[in-house]
């Protein structure tokens, strides 16, 4: 169970990296827009968030819950954020998705 453990931990950096990183590739040009790899990138920060938590349940890790519950609504506000800048093309929502995606790193490593 360990191993599955750390296979969501690695998917979820990957997720992690795969926003952030497209994020900052999109910002050399003059538009920046929500792509459809974030979209597809927040889907599998949810997956495997929610991976991470139940393997740390099965193992009798601690899990702080309200930690967990912030990180889940960020990564929903994520979601809606990067669906709704895909949709609509708007700039807000591109810069929007990058700046809960860093406040969901921020909460996920400075929560103690």
């Amino acid at each position: 169970m360990e191993i599955v453990r750390y296979v969501f931990l690695v998917f979820h950096l990957f997720g992690f990296a795969a926003i952030m990183g497209g994020l900052f590739f999109q910002l050399r040009g003059k538009d920046p827009v929500t792509g459809s790899y974030m979209v597809s990138s927040t889907v599998v920060q949810l997956v495997t968030g929610a991976g991470l938590i139940w393997t740390r349940i099965s193992l009798d890790l601690p899990v702080d819950t309200a930690k967990m519950w912030v990180k889940l609504g960020l990564d929903v506000l994520i979601a809606a954020t990067a669906v709704t800048g895909m949709r609509n093309k708007q700039p807000w929502a591109f810069y929007g998705v990058g700046t809960f995606t860093a406040a969901a790193a921020v909460v996920a490593v400075a929560w103690t």
